[in-house]
């Protein structure tokens, strides 16, 4: 088996990796949005602290940002591209400066 074949097919078990925790996170999406949505309702009583709003606004943008960096990461793995190639396949003599020991 080439050296080749061995980076595709470890950066294929990594995108399958990564989908499934894209696909675990993105069981979260429905009640983050839920949280949001119910702050937000509450925010006309006078006297509402803004905490939980807010709190629930930067976990979903977190998770937001999380979904999205975690596809982009499935797609540039699966696709297993040259630089992940290179990545991976860089010679010992390349990491020493040149010098094979």
């Amino acid at each position: 088996m080439s050296a080749k074949s061995v980076v595709t097919i470890v950066s294929r078990a990594l995108a399958i990796y990564f989908m499934a925790w894209f696909l675990s996170d993105l069981t979260y999406l429905p009640s983050h949005l839920f949280s949001v949505l119910h702050y937000d309702s509450g925010l006309d009583v006078p006297g509402r602290t803004t905490y939980w709003h807010d709190s629930a606004r930067i976990s979903l943008f977190f998770l937001t940002f999380r979904l999205v960096a975690l596809f982009f990461a499935v797609q540039w793995f699966y696709r297993a591209g040259p630089r992940i190639q290179a990545y991976f396949l860089t010679s010992s003599g390349e990491e020493n400066g040149g010098i094979d020991r």
